[in-house]
């Protein structure tokens, strides 16, 4: 069983410096995204539709998982 995390990244277009989130869902082994470092996106990965694939990795934030009580005792 391998367990999954998921983090939001803070990232930035190098091309037109526009900044937005998204968030990615991993294998926590395979979990390698570090401040300062470049991701390659697809083009269509920009919100300001400017065709960069290149991003700037600004922050990282990890996403924790708890457990939902269910039931009329919740």
């Amino acid at each position: 069983m391998s367990l999954m995390v998921r983090v939001v990244l803070e990232l930035r277009c190098v091309k037109c410096a526009v900044k937005f989130e998204r968030s990615f869902e991993e294998r926590r082994r395979q979990l390698n995204y570090s401040e300062g470092e470049m991701l390659q996106l697809d083009e269509k990965a920009c919100p300001n539709h400017c065709g960069g694939d290149w991003f700037s990795i600004e922050k990282q934030h990890p996403i924790r998982k708890f457990k939902r009580r269910f039931g009329p005792d919740a």
